[in-house]
């Protein structure tokens, strides 16, 4: 007879559960079981079954009669289930109470302990492997949460949750034993998500540290970090422990001493996966490679199976996002079996296509051996050059990411100029061209226990369908792109449609001043940077909203500023969302135009269809943030109504929902507003913004308004007062090329204005504060149009 408390209450009699009777007598059972061999008082039975205010006049009698069924039940079933000379369970009445005598062995608590025991004997002794299979063993005995079915009934007893503790120490010991043996791939999967749900416990954090810093992913370790000691210092007023901060800070400064050790890999293994498979394998026969899958794009002028036997090396080739240089390469993630992880984020796309040249001897199939292998050779080199990462080639397309890595604010740049590399260095060689696409946007970047990156989305989709209207030799790129990095790259329009026009540019060279160095500016901005976190901090805090204003001459620096923030912000999506509309023309926007920025900017961060019509996209706005209920229907109303004419109050009734819309928002997750050009907005903007943080209440929403000085002249109390605002002035650093202020992903998608007059607008509603303001002619356009 088997008793097991690791998990629901059962008592098992050969391969059948025996059935236990009432919820009062499966709890009496159970209690003593926490206690096996030992005496439990009677007193101690009651508390544990009825709270003393609700406790009956027969609870005595109860138990008693609970103790009469169990045990019927267990000499029953042992006399006629169980062999002769087994050890019966014996339910004995002991003053004060009762003691169930059970053989240890048979009771799945005490093998648990046991064993767990003895796993971290051997991790004491330095037997990190013998170690691990005896605490996978102790915790295999767990079969969910102890005696879940009686703690569903409301009842909470201290040793069930002392066993909880026990499991959550057997599975770090554990843990420690798989990372001691080289298995950080392993258990990253489990690591992540005990640690999500266990955000206290340090040891363990510091575990999955150690295994996302040996998994080449130092950024995230350090993330892990900064998410443990937020949560002490918030919730207990705690920094964490010295050894914490000290693996922060090996992890920091490259420590060789926190590499991994080589897990070995069975031959068989190996042999599967094509690793070192050279001579005869165990069983005597020799090791077949398996053929390569044929590519799905082909050069031009060959068949699909010539093309296989073509292909470039690089489509063979893993990248494993930036490994440590000292870190053993991984073993394949199909030896391992481990999880593959993913998460949506923002990322840079270069699609790459190498084709062979038409016309000439130069495109025979024979003679582009050695161009392709020097074409995958340069294109490796170029793309890790750049900070970016191969994710995957099919034939002669290659695709590479940018922005896995530190600094994301230089990832649209550098993929740009590794297109104009790869242009150049494979354009030079004889019988082949390329063709190169840029875009970026949000996508679902997964990683697997090898460190393989991958990557899912329609992204990719909108970069294969750009990339097959690019004439050879050129290099094309998306809005979002060019808007990023206009200052450094000169673009022109690509006429490819009615409405593409405005959208794709080609890349046509870099300008011939000082590109900036990656990374550089956003080093020296770290200290504004932390600021402005800070404020981020104190706002979700403390649940309250917080005006930060950016003063700075150079827009293109405080632009390249708010982007850097932003997308330190983005890296951990679900702390914190970031809406950043378009910065205003230098003719600036009222009211209108916000609301239209803002109505973009929502889109481009939420990943809603670019060509989805307005009404579709203010449903799905705020249906999300306030639901179907009268709320939502109240502020969907409000905002579409939009046929002319409008009234004077019109623009102030849209702003009003807007306010109110953020702030659903912000308290569902913490929201970020980045508005830059304040200098440039219509009055009534500016009041709005003020109101916005001056008269919210309960929501962590943090507003970072980017201006030039000039604005304290229109303004001169602007900032002051409140307790909720604070002024940062960025410090002249050297320039890059002057250009037209940098812009973000959520700034490119614009629809088109409709050439209509204006004047079917009420003109004594213009420049009247809360009515159409004097940039905002082309949005009452584009409104009308609607």
């Amino acid at each position: 007879m088997q008793f097991r408390i690791l998990g629901p209450l059962e008592v098992m009699s050969g391969d059948r559960a025996l059935s236990l009777g009432g919820f009062k007598q499966r709890a009496v059972l159970g209690l003593l079981l926490l206690r096996p061999n030992q005496v439990v008082a009677t007193s101690e039975l009651l508390g544990a079954l009825w709270p003393d205010e609700s406790r009956p006049m027969t609870a005595r009698k109860i138990v008693q009669n609970a103790v009469s069924g169990l045990r019927t039940t267990l000499s029953v079933h042992h006399t006629r289930d169980e062999p002769q000379g087994a050890g019966a369970p014996e339910l004995i009445t002991r003053a004060p109470g009762y003691v169930l005598r059970v053989d240890p062995a048979r009771l799945d608590m005490t093998r648990f302990d046991d064993k767990a025991t003895a796993g971290r004997a051997k991790l004491a002794a330095g037997e990190p492997a013998a170690a691990a299979e005896l605490l996978r063993e102790a915790l295999a005995e767990w079969r969910g949460p102890a005696l879940s079915d009686l703690m569903e009934q409301g009842l909470d007893w201290p040793e069930v949750a002392g066993l909880r503790q026990l499991r959550l120490d057997a599975m770090e010991y554990r843990f420690e034993a798989e990372l001691a043996c080289g298995r950080h791939h392993t258990v990253l999967g489990e690591l992540n998500s005990l640690a999500e749900a266990e955000p206290l416990r340090e040891r363990l954090s510091g575990q999955l540290m150690l295994a996302l810093y040996r998994c080449g992913r130092q950024a995230e370790a350090l993330d892990v970090f900064s998410r443990v000691r937020r949560a002490l210092v918030e919730e207990h007023g705690l920094e964490p422990s010295r050894d914490l901060q000290a693996l922060q800070r090996r992890i920091l400064h490259h420590d060789r001493e926190l590499t991994s050790p080589v897990e070995e890999v069975p031959a068989s293994v190996r042999l599967l996966h094509g690793a070192a498979a050279t001579g005869p394998s165990s069983a005597g026969r020799p090791a077949v490679a398996a053929p390569p899958a044929p590519p799905l794009l082909t050069v031009a002028g060959q068949q699909p199976e010539r093309a296989a036997a073509e292909a470039p090396a690089v489509a063979r080739t893993p990248h494993p996002a930036a490994p440590h240089p000292a870190a053993p390469h991984p073993a394949p993630a199909q030896a391992r079996g481990g999880p593959v992880l993913g998460r949506r984020r923002d990322v840079c796309v270069l699609l790459v296509r190498v084709r062979a040249r038409t016309g000439g001897g130069a495109s025979v199939p024979e003679q582009l051996d050695v161009p392709l292998n020097e074409a995958a050779a340069s294109l490796a080199e170029i793309v890790e050059a750049h900070e970016g990462t191969i994710v995957g080639s099919l034939g002669y397309l290659t695709a590479a990411l940018f922005g896995l890595r530190d600094d994301w604010a230089a990832a649209p740049l550098e993929a740009v100029r590794a297109a104009f590399a790869l242009r150049d260095a494979v354009g030079g060689l004889p019988g082949l061209g390329i063709e190169a696409v840029v875009t970026m946007g949000r996508a679902l970047v997964r990683e697997d226990s090898a460190g393989a990156v991958s990557v899912v989305g329609t992204l990719l989709d909108t970069a294969q369908h750009l990339l097959s209207d690019v004439p050879p030799g050129k290099v094309h790129v998306g809005p979002e792109v060019a808007a990023c990095t206009e200052g450094w790259v000169r673009y022109r329009k690509v006429a490819r449609g009615p409405d593409a026009a405005a959208k794709v540019r080609e890349a046509c060279a870099l300008h011939p001043r000082e590109v900036p160095v990656r990374g550089g500016e956003a080093h020296a901005r770290e200290h504004e940077l932390a600021i402005v976190s800070s404020h981020l901090d104190h706002s979700r805090h403390h649940h309250a909203p917080y005006l930060v204003t950016v003063l700075g001459d150079q827009d293109q620096s405080r632009s390249r500023f708010l982007t850097e923030f932003q997308h330190r912000v983005g890296r951990l999506p679900d702390e914190a969302r970031v809406l950043r509309p378009a910065a205003p023309e230098q003719g600036g926007y009222g009211p209108l135009g916000l609301t239209d920025a803002l109505l973009d900017a929502w889109a481009a961060s939420s990943g809603a269809r670019r060509d989805a019509p307005v009404d579709e996209l203010l449903t799905e706005l705020v249906r999300g943030a306030a639901g179907t209920g009268p709320t939502g229907d109240r502020l969907l109303r409000s905002l579409l109504v939009s046929a002319p004419p409008f009234h004077a109050a019109r623009p102030r009734a849209v702003m009003d929902v807007w306010k109110e819309l953020l702030v659903l928002c912000a308290r569902q997750l913490p929201l970020v507003l980045c508005l830059d050009g304040l200098h440039l907005v219509d009055e009534a903007v500016l009041d709005w913004v003020e109101e916005l943080v001056a008269t919210v209440e309960d929501a962590p929403l943090l507003v970072v308004a980017g201006a030039r000085p000039q604005l304290l002249g229109r303004r001169p109390l602007w900032g002051v007062g409140g307790g909720r605002t604070s002024m940062l002035s960025l410090a002249p650093l050297p320039e890059a090329p002057a250009a037209a202020p940098l812009r973000v992903a959520a700034a490119g998608h614009r629809r088109p204005a409709v050439h209509q007059r204006v004047a079917e607008v009420p003109r004594q509603t213009r420049g009247q504060g809360w009515g159409p303001g004097p940039g905002d002619e082309p949005h009452v356009e584009r409104r009308i149009a609607r």
